[in-house]
């Protein structure tokens, strides 16, 4: 290992590999993909009842959480000062709150989501495919900061 990325790595207290998240990082990941899952679940619980999750107004729902996402996920690198070595595993860290929340709330606590039981299904595919746009423009803008770089 680098002597000198192993003293910077102990004087900011951060991981010596770059990849790895401090604490405060993990926190702060964890928690916004806390609060990123809960937005979510309020677009499904108020886009329901006005038919934003159908089978054609679908399309545009899908289509339109590759932006958010991208946007989200340049959030998620400020706020929890994510370094591009770390916008992957941070992001995955996020999801991965996110989807235990998403898993335990369609389980007991399907009222969150809105009163249709029937269209619930449809929100939580909107959910899963956001979990997937979250991963995928994790995976891009950190390939797009690393040819940046060069």
């Amino acid at each position: 290992m680098n002597t000198q990325l192993t003293k910077a790595a102990e004087r900011n207290s951060l991981p010596a590999n770059p990849g790895l998240l401090s604490l405060s990082q993990m926190a702060s990941v964890t928690f916004l993909g806390i609060l990123f899952w809960f937005a979510g679940a309020m677009i499904v619980r108020i886009g329901t009842p006005l038919n934003f999750f159908g089978q054609e107004p679908g399309l545009l729902s899908f289509l339109a959480a590759i932006p958010l996402s991208w946007v989200s996920v340049l959030l998620i690198a400020q706020l929890a000062k994510l370094r591009n070595p770390q916008l992957v595993p941070g992001v995955s860290m996020g999801l991965a709150a996110a989807t235990f929340f998403d898993g335990i709330a369609i389980t007991w606590l399907p009222w969150i989501y809105g009163a249709d039981h029937s269209e619930i299904g449809l929100g939580a595919a909107w959910i899963l495919w956001g979990a997937f746009t979250f991963l995928g423009a994790a995976f891009v803008e950190t390939y797009r900061r690393s040819v940046k770089r060069k």
